[in-house]
Formats: C-alpha cells, sequence, structure tokens
C-alpha cells in the first residue's frame, strides 16, 4: 500500500519542485487545472463508470453512499459551527474556518485515490460522495459565507434566482455531468465505439498525475514555518484530518452496510480541505488567508493521515 502511496505523493513533490524551478508558472497551473476539471476527470468518469456492469446492487450502493454522505455533511456543519463557537472563533473569520472544516478534497485527491485502492467501485462511491458535497456546498456552503450578509428573504424573485443558479451550477458540473453519461451509457448496455473508448481512457489516464501535480505546485505559495504558528489553523487541520473522519467512523461502524461503502464514507471526509473553499471565500469576499493556510498545511499532513486511514479502514471493514 506504502509503495503506491509513494508513488501518488511523487508525484505532488514533482508538481512543487517543477513550480520552485519556475518551470511551472501561474498560468500554467490555472491550465493544469482546467485541463484536469474540465477535460482529464470527465473522461475517466465516463470510462470507468461507462463500463461497470449496472446491476441493482450497484446502484443501490450509490445511493446508499449519496444519502448517508449528504446526511453527515450537515452533520459536519453542525459539529464545525459548535467547534467555533467553543473555541471562540472571530467573526471575521468563522464562516471560513467552519467550512474549511467540512470540505474535503474529494475530488483532486479524492478520485485517485478511491479508484487507487479500491478500484471502479470505489470511484463509483466516490463520485456519489461529490454529489452530496456539491450539493453541501451550493446550499450550507453558500449561506454559511453570506451569513453575515443582507440576503433576499425567501419566496421573493431574488431568492427563487439564487436557487436556480445554485442548481443550474450543480447540474451543470462536469463531474456531474459526467456521472450521468456514464451511467446512461452502463446503463443502456450500448458501450462505446473503440476509438471513443480508447481516446477517453487515455485523456482520462492523465487526470491522477496532472492533479497531484497541480497541488503540489499549488503548495508552494506558502511558507511552512509561518502558517503553523497560526493555532486556529491547526484547530481547523485537526477537525479536518482526525476528529471528523473519527466521528464518521463511530456513526458508520455499526450500520449493516457493505464495507467498501463505510471506507469510503469515511476516507472522502479524510482528504485535506479543498480548493472550492477558498475560490468561495474569494468570491464572497471573506478571509481568504483562513481558507488558503488551512488548505497548505491539511494537505500536507494528508501526506502522513491519509495512507494511515486507508490502511486502518480496509483492515477494520474489508
Amino acid at each position: 500500500m506504502y509503495a503506491r502511496y509513494f508513488v501518488l505523493f511523487a508525484m505532488l513533490f514533482t508538481g512543487w519542485f517543477l513550480r520552485k524551478i519556475n518551470f511551472i508558472d501561474d498560468r500554467m497551473n490555472h491550465s493544469i487545472n482546467k485541463l484536469v476539471v474540465y477535460f482529464a476527470y470527465p473522461c475517466m468518469i465516463v470510462h470507468n463508470i461507462g463500463t461497470l456492469e449496472m446491476t441493482r446492487s450497484v446502484i443501490t450502493d450509490f445511493l446508499i453512499m449519496f444519502v448517508m454522505s449528504l446526511v453527515l455533511f450537515y452533520i459536519y456543519g453542525f459539529v464545525s459551527w459548535s467547534y467555533a463557537k467553543l473555541r471562540k472563533y472571530p467573526e471575521d473569520i468563522s464562516n471560513v474556518a467552519e467550512f474549511a472544516m467540512s470540505m474535503p478534497n474529494d475530488g483532486f485527491m479524492g478520485f485517485p485515490v478511491a479508484l487507487l485502492f479500491f478500484g471502479e467501485t470505489g470511484l463509483l462511491l466516490m463520485l456519489a460522495h461529490n454529489a452530496a458535497m456539491n450539493i453541501f456546498t451550493f446550499t450550507y456552503g453558500i449561506r454559511l459565507m453570506r451569513r453575515r450578509q443582507s440576503r433576499p428573504k425567501a419566496g421573493t424573485p431574488r431568492a427563487w434566482i439564487r436557487v436556480m443558479r445554485a442548481t443550474l451550477k450543480f447540474l451543470l458540473n462536469p463531474n456531474i455531468l459526467a456521472l450521468m453519461i456514464g451511467f446512461a451509457v452502463s446503463l443502456f448496455g450500448a458501450g462505446l465505439p473503440q476509438a471513443v473508448d480508447d481516446y477517453l481512457l487515455y485523456l482520462g489516464g492523465v487526470s491522477t498525475p496532472m492533479a497531484m501535480i497541480f497541488i503540489g505546485s499549488s503548495l508552494t505559495n506558502y511558507n511552512f514555518l509561518e502558517t503553523i504558528r497560526d493555532l486556529r489553523v491547526l484547530d481547523c487541520v485537526l477537525m479536518k484530518l482526525l476528529w471528523l473522519p473519527a466521528l464518521t467512523f463511530g456513526l458508520v461502524y455499526f450500520l449493516p452496510v457493505p464495507g467498501i461503502i463505510k471506507c469510503c464514507v469515511v476516507l472522502g471526509i479524510a482528504f485535506p480541505t479543498a480548493a472550492t473553499v477558498s475560490m468561495l471565500a474569494e468570491q464572497e469576499g471573506q478571509s481568504v488567508g483562513m481558507a488558503s493556510r488551512t488548505l497548505f498545511i491539511s494537505t500536507v499532513a494528508s501526506i502522513v493521515t491519509v495512507p494511515l486511514t486507508v490502511k486502518l479502514l480496509t483492515y477494520v471493514f474489508l
């Protein structure tokens, strides 16, 4: 297992090194991001899901994973809010801190890790987790970021427009569209022409190395020693990587669901903070620094915590 993780994080270090020597610049890093999100991941999803034998058990597992993940995300939101209250976080960082605790990087890091250790079924389940996270983001997450801002009253035209825009944004997410296409191909059993499937396979194959290179490259923007002096950042990282996964482990341990679902549910929240937090914080005029520092430290720490989490989960549940 650790040999596979060495390869994964060697790719991350490659991105960090190439950025350090200026082989990768901001423009190239942004292009890598767009390539992975808009092309490579969707191709990987359509290929992997489209080739699954879509039996009743597969569909049932997907739906169970989706519902469990969605419920858990709102539990994470409540726990993070309670923790921020308990620790008396200042108002100017509380919104972002709470969101950073509850938002995992289950796309850029979750998809390749789930595929690496749990195969196509793991990828399918992580897609269900990601779909639940998107709903959480565009409902609770947006509301959280605007908690201290004036909002249109419920039932007004502006409120309805905001809900419709959030729904449309969710449905037009490239990964959600790819999931729908992959499901359709698998359900109808028509398959894809060999040339098309080869194209999706080859292009989707670059998603894992490119995603890890992008993450590694992004880490060079932060000073490690300065960041770890911020106790509130360390607070958020501990909640993100340890306490919420431990809570999830306890909640799902006795549930009568397949072990691989339990593994992927716990693993889903065990990933570091998602870059989405920083992007939404910037859009809503919140503390981008808090979000970025939490993303940085949690990503570095996940080099240790995520392999240990996978090891524990496979030992207990599989």
